[in-house]
């Protein structure tokens, strides 16, 4: 069993972007969407299937 704690310490997130930063962390990426098609991520993500993270990219 695995918990999860939806208030992260400053140390652990500070850990974690080490890892990506040396590239020993990678995120899956399904889709990246842009901002201005943010419902149609939302309607992907309700219909299921997803392998991955969906993006919303705000650049």
């Amino acid at each position: 069993m695995r918990f999860f704690s939806g208030d992260p310490r400053q140390s652990g997130l500070d850990a974690l972007a080490r890892h990506v930063e040396q590239g020993e962390l990678r995120p899956a990426v399904d889709t990246v969407f842009p901002l201005e098609e943010t419902a149609a991520a939302h309607r992907a993500l309700e219909a299921g299937g997803v392998r991955g993270r969906y993006v919303v990219s705000v650049t």
